[in-house]
This record gives C-alpha cells, structure tokens and sequence, in this order.
C-alpha cells in the first residue's frame, strides 16, 4: 500500500462516519387501548369491578380508554441499500388520562408506560423535502389495563397493592417527517398498531392504537 493510499484511509473513514445520522426525536402521542370488557382481570378484583352497577357481567364498563402522553427516542442510520435507509430505533414513554374503563369519568384511570427497540426503513422519494418510513418495535409495557387500582388490588393476592401490570408489547407504525430545517424535521404524523400482551395466569390480548406528532433532531444536520 502506497504512502498516498495510507493518508487517504482516515479521510474516508471520516466520510464513511459522517454519512451516519443519528437523530433523537419527541411526539406528543394519544393511544386508544382496546379488548378491556373481555379481559380476565375483571374477575380477580377485590371489590369486584361490577359492584354498584346496573349489570352483574360488567357490561356497564367502556371496553376501551384513550390515554394521551408523551414518546421520546432516537435512531441510528446503519444501512442504506437502494431507495431504503435502515436504522435501530429504540424509544420509550408514558400515557395517561383520569378516565379509566368505567361507564363515568370516576375510576381508576388508564396508564400505559412502555419501553421498545425495533427497526426503522425511510423511503427516499422525489419529494426530498418529505420522508416517509416504517418501523416495527417491541418490548417492554406496562399498564392497568383501565381498571387497576391500589384501592381494588390491595386485598388480592394476586395484585398485592400493584396498580399496574408487567406485558410484553409490539407494534407496527406508519409515518412522515417534512423537513423543516437542515438539523430538525416535522414528523407529520406516526400512526401505530400493535398490542398490550399480558401473560400469566390472566394471559390477555388488549389491541392498541395510536397517532402522534411531534419533532425530530438530526445529529450532525443534513446535507
């Protein structure tokens, strides 16, 4: 290998680092958790959930709950190949709403805290202003499913006073970021579909839904 060839090598490492992007990013989220009137948990809780209302099967219980919260996270760009950019993406957070699964807006309320890894494709288009992508993801979620309470579990053996339980969630989104600025993007919209998956003795599926909105930060700016 010549001296030249030697004094090149840094510089094309240089330039091969560059061409990597990492981007950190947070959307304002809102999911809508489904699959709640069929859930086990129903049955296990100390008050029964039922009690007071005008049925005794719990029918008189919303089967669904619309927390709103906050997503944070980030990417790496590792990969391009054709049109397709592939990236690792891991991202987490929290979503609330004081209105749980009861028929009134008194209840336990609805929580959904998550943390999840997965991998991201941008699609690169004529329109170099717009990139859409796709991701799919999994992890870590934690929840009450709408219905858990300190107050209802305390006397349950199996929920000793835990408000929220340990599941296993994916899922699979859809979005756009518009390019506001050489180092930050809109992202337009994310839609998501997946699922809460608990297990165990009360193994159940709670379907889940989202859409979220919010900014992207590019690290170093783009070109």
């Amino acid at each position: 290998m010549t001296r030249k060839a030697l004094l090149l090598l840094p510089a094309l490492a240089f330039a091969a680092s560059a061409h990597a992007q990492f981007s950190v990013y947070g959307t304002v989220t809102l999911n809508h958790m489904t699959g709640i009137s069929s859930s086990p948990v129903l049955n296990t809780l100390t008050p029964g959930p039922c009690t007071n209302s005008i049925t005794t099967d719990c029918t008189a219980y919303r089967s669904s709950v619309n927390p709103l919260g906050f997503t944070g996270g980030a990417s790496y760009e590792f990969k391009t190949i054709g049109l397709f950019t592939l990236a690792a993406d891991v991202r987490g957070g929290f979503n609330n709403s004081h209105q749980g699964a009861q028929t009134d807006a008194q209840g336990s309320g609805s929580h959904i805290y998550f943390g999840l890894g997965g991998i991201k494709a941008e699609v690169k288009t004529p329109l170099n202003f717009l990139t859409p992508y796709v991701e799919g993801a999994v992890g870590y979620g934690r929840s009450n499913y709408g219905v858990l309470t300190n107050a209802q579990v305390t006397s349950n053996s199996t929920y000793p006073g835990v408000a929220t339980q340990n599941s296993l969630e994916y899922n699979l989104y859809a979005g756009a970021d518009l390019r506001a600025l050489s180092w930050a993007d809109w992202r337009v919209v994310e839609l998501g579909y997946g699922a809460l998956q608990a297990g165990g003795t009360y193994s159940h599926n709670y379907p889940l839904y989202s859409v979220s909105t919010g900014v992207v930060f590019h690290i170093p700016p783009r070109q």
